[in-house]
């Protein structure tokens, strides 16, 4: 960080149960050194630009956390976490937006949004922080704010364990984000790929429909109206199931002109662990990088590219 300007930061998603995967698959090991999917995001978050990082966890799991994160801390990253409760009567928190507001006290200028569970390649991250930045300080920052997610076409992020779940995109011109489809239980069926919305209706797309898979560049600014949605969801009185997600939260400052969001397409490679039987597959391919010099075996052993944050 230079000067007086805030540092970029990656808000990090890791309050999740891990239903499906049956364990804190947050922390999983499964590349060739032992690193988990967070430690990549961490370590390709650095190498773009981003200067601070906020995981969002459950507060029981921070001294496992803090276990796992001691040599990355080490390295020089500065690394902070904010706590996502389940509410009262409830297993789960409230959802992927509330995750976000969990972390706006450690954010004062643009910010970007990851899963802790997902490998989105080290090319993603640098586009997102280059968008994110330069919207930061243009001059048409004005309302609408300036929002980013990266799109993924779909046939790169599914499962040959099970369903997923997948923000579908509906793309205007410039690449402009109209509106996100939650698509839920997507799985390939042929030349498609089939699955329901979160009203049960059934979803059937094409294999190279863009996808967005939670990964967002947000202006600090965009925080307060994301609160006050919430404060709506709140007094309507959820279920006990229902969530506040994020991808509903930007349909809604959209279609509200609140928010102006460009999906940035990209072929970076992608990589996620929803089924145990995906775990095989993702460390063949965390394997294959680190024989090609991408990454070291080890990526917090005195990493060099990252004596910057020292």
């Amino acid at each position: 960080m230079t000067g007086s300007s805030p540092p970029l930061t990656l808000v990090i998603l890791a309050a999740g149960r891990s239903t499906r995967f049956g364990r804190l698959k947050q922390l999983a090991p499964v590349g060739p050194g032992g690193a988990a999917l967070l430690d990549y995001a961490l370590y390709d978050g650095a190498l773009a630009g981003f200067e601070r990082f906020v995981l969002v966890i459950r507060e029981a799991l921070r001294q496992d956390f803090d276990a796992h994160l001691r040599r990355a801390v080490a390295a020089g990253l500065d690394i902070r976490f904010a706590y996502q409760p389940p509410p009262p009567n409830r297993a789960r928190p409230w959802g992927t937006a509330h995750a976000v507001l969990a972390a706006a006290e450690h954010v004062d200028g643009p910010f970007a949004v990851c899963n802790a569970d997902d490998f989105y390649g080290r090319e993603a991250y640098a586009t997102l922080a280059a968008a994110v930045r330069n919207a930061g300080t243009s001059a048409s920052e004005r309302p609408p704010a300036r929002a980013f997610t990266v799109g993924y076409p779909l046939s790169a992020t599914l499962s040959d364990s099970g369903g997923v779940s997948r923000g579908l995109c509906e793309i205007g011109e410039a690449g402009a984000l109209l509106r996100l489809t939650e698509g839920l239980e997507l799985r390939r069926d042929g030349a498609r790929v089939r699955g329901r919305d979160v009203a049960g209706r059934p979803v059937d797309v094409p294999l190279h429909a863009p996808v967005c898979t939670n990964l967002w560049g947000f202006p600090p600014e965009i925080l307060a109206p994301m609160c006050g949605l919430f404060a709506e969801f709140l007094a309507a009185v959820p279920g006990p199931d229902r969530e506040f997600y994020l991808s509903e939260a930007m349909n809604d400052l959209i279609a509200a002109g609140r928010v102006r969001c460009t999906v940035l397409p990209t072929d970076a490679l992608w990589l996620g662990v929803t089924f145990p039987g995906d775990q095989v597959g993702v460390a063949q391919a965390l394997h294959a990088l680190v024989e090609s010099k991408a990454y070291p075996m080890d990526l917090w052993d005195a990493p060099p590219h990252l004596s910057h944050l020292d």
